[in-house]
């Protein structure tokens, strides 16, 4: 069997890159569309019109914006085996359909929230059609086949606990898939990632598959007391590894800490770091006591801050521990810049997207939900440095930075109050 991949020229910023090399579970988007395919034998073929596709027969046809794990195309597929029609994948709403749900262009109906796989049969394709003349001309015709992922929810408390935005509720299952068109996509799919691969590694061996199951009820505690390292790392004694997964030629320092993250071949983890539902791409290297939750790192970037949340970093980043992505709004849902205009995301809590080669130097606070291009350069000017403090600061008086020097804030800025305050 086939499937056709259609190109639909979408672009994820501030990268410039194709979707189809968007940063997922430690591989391309497509790379992993292939190989969750090819699971069921099922042979990828990209093209840009039906011109490529067959007249006949029985196959599958997808954009480029759309990822799959292997669970979620078996399933498709015996659920639309003998069907002689045009099929089209869709799942019941809930948790897991509106977790990575903002940004998308997906369609919904009678309680069904429908993604753009059709299985098409005994219906001829016209020729010469791009992918929007096709996903119209295929909608009107498919019937949508609705999945259940039944996921299990983990409920996370947030960093800034208070209404309405006291936890996260992160749905935990393989039956996954994702309308990809957004670096906000990357961080949401990518919370989610760690689990899923570990679960199916465990799934294709018999014997581990036997001890995954004899873990207790619940599949997400499971798999943290699993983890998988590959071959020729080097791990300290003092390092805890709980629910991930290890490339080749892995160094963790000691007392280094990862957890329900993906840590790609050749990456340097330094003394002290923390990884927390992190997918970390080849040759990345940390600094010593750094701290990062749920962020994606594209391959070959130097890492280290303090802490760092819910962020992208492209290729070859250099960050340094003086820069702040901030990921809590505190006046209302996180925007966020897609083709050009402001977006709401209608989430709470974002951090922010650099792009490919920016160097982020010290003094540079980003507020949630901002993207920097491609080779952006931050450094420290000299007066940013705190040089000089006041003889006598006053209890419970805000201060406020300002040229080098702490001043009270009602005479820096009499009329502003801040976010801190609030």
């Amino acid at each position: 069997m086939k499937a056709y991949l259609l190109e639909t020229g979408t672009l994820i910023e501030p990268f410039g890159d194709p979707v189809s090399s968007a940063f997922l579970g430690g591989e391309t988007l497509s790379e992993a569309v292939s190989r969750a395919l090819s699971k069921w034998d099922v042979k990828l073929e990209a093209v840009k019109t039906t011109n490529n596709v067959p007249l006949k027969g029985d196959y599958l046809v997808l954009p480029d914006t759309l990822f799959l794990t292997r669970r979620c195309v078996g399933e498709f597929l015996r659920s639309t085996s003998g069907l002689k029609k045009i099929t089209r994948l869709a799942f019941l709403k809930g948790p897991f359909t509106e977790y990575s749900r903002p940004l998308t262009e997906l369609d919904e109906t009678g309680g069904k929230v429908l993604y753009d796989l059709f299985r098409v049969r005994g219906t001829e394709l016209p020729r010469g059609m791009n992918w929007a003349q096709l996903k119209a001309f295929l909608a009107e015709r498919s019937d949508p086949v609705a999945l259940d992922p039944k996921p299990e929810i983990e409920v996370l408390p947030t960093a800034r606990p208070g209404p309405p935005r006291q936890t996260l509720d992160l749905p935990r299952t393989t039956l996954l898939a994702a309308d990809v068109r957004h670096w906000a996509h990357l961080v949401w799919i990518n919370h989610q990632m760690p689990w899923v691969r570990l679960r199916e590694h465990w799934e294709d061996h018999p014997g581990l598959k036997r001890a995954w199951r004899s873990r207790g009820s619940n599949p997400y505690k499971r798999a943290r007391r699993l983890r998988v390292i590959g071959k020729n790392c080097d791990i300290h004694p003092t390092a805890d590894i709980e629910g991930s997964i290890i490339g080749d030629k892995v160094t963790l320092g000691a007392f280094t800490s990862v957890r329900d993250s993906i840590i790609g071949p050749g990456v340097e983890v330094s003394e002290h770091t923390k990884f927390l539902r992190c997918v970390v791409g080849k040759k990345c290297h940390t600094l010593n006591d750094s701290y990062f939750i749920g962020c994606t790192f594209y391959p070959d970037s130097t890492l280290a801050n303090v802490i760092i949340r819910n962020s992208v970093l492209g290729r070859r980043v250099f960050l340094t521990t003086g820069v702040m992505f901030w990921d809590e709004a505190i006046e209302g849902p996180v925007e966020v810049m897609h083709r050009g205009k402001p977006i709401d995301t209608g989430r709470w809590i974002l951090g922010g997207c650099a792009g490919h080669e920016c160097v982020l130097g010290t003094r540079a606070i980003f507020l949630p939900g901002r993207m920097v291009p491609n080779q952006t350069m931050i450094v420290m000017r000299p007066e940013e440095g705190l040089y000089k403090l006041p003889a006598a600061i006053e209890a419970e008086k805000p201060y406020i930075y300002n040229q080098g020097l702490l001043q009270p804030l009602e005479q820096s800025l009499p009329n502003w109050k801040p976010a801190e305050l609030e």
